[in-house]
């Protein structure tokens, strides 16, 4: 009876650390384009050769990352919203604990663009005149409701949704991907190679994050 209580306390304990897991998707090994030179928001355009690695194919929810940390807490029927007001700090730390990390922004890059240079993960043109026309404060929308933004390998919202911290680091500030769902940006500023820099002690409302591996 001990023997098996035992066991059953560790299948559920291995059970418990699946709930957090996001579903992750695989981009293989090679190179891609990355960057932009028309674009004074990008990098210059340049070759990238990557080892292969794995995505959260969602950003994370304010549910699983408070299923990790009880004390943050969220607005009832947000859970399946993404999670916002981290700073890079806790986003390293919420997937270090799940054994995952940040991803570069080489990585998030070609998960968003892979290898054809697209402007946008599904393609060269524009969805609509914005990428969410709905926007009124606080982010309205669920991680993935949109499948229309869904990039070549499967990763979604990464352009349409939060902007994301990546593990990449710039003059003492962190680097940050994807696009805004924000009443006053158009998808000028949601192209799978824009980059913003801030602080890793900022906390906002438009700012999320999904792990890498």
């Amino acid at each position: 009876m001990k023997a098996f209580t035992l066991f059953t306390f560790l299948i559920l304990m291995l059970s418990a650390k699946n709930v957090f897991s996001s579903e992750m998707i695989e981009v293989p090994a090679g190179k891609f384009v990355m960057g932009d030179e028309a674009d004074n928001g990008a990098l210059p355009q340049q070759d990238i050769l990557l080892q292969e690695f794995s995505i959260d194919r969602f950003e994370v929810t304010q549910e699983e990352y408070a299923r990790l940390f009880p004390e943050f807490i969220f607005w009832k029927g947000a859970e399946a919203h993404p999670v916002t007001n981290i700073t890079w700090h806790q986003a390293q730390s919420y997937c270090k604990q799940l054994g995952k990390r940040l991803p570069t922004e080489q990585e998030w890059e070609k998960s968003a663009r892979g290898t054809d240079a697209r402007l946008y993960p599904w393609g060269d043109k524009p969805l609509r005149k914005k990428p969410h026309p709905f926007y009124s404060g606080i982010i309205k929308r669920r991680v993935g409701l949109n499948k229309k933004d869904n990039s070549p390998y499967g990763a979604r919202d990464m352009a349409g949704s939060v902007w994301e911290w990546t593990a990449s680091f710039e003059n003492g500030k962190n680097v940050t991907r994807g696009g805004l769902w924000n009443h006053h940006l158009d998808y000028e500023y949601s192209k799978t190679f824009e980059r913003n820099l801030i602080a890793p002690s900022g906390r906002f409302i438009f700012l999320g994050f999904r792990c890498a591996k």
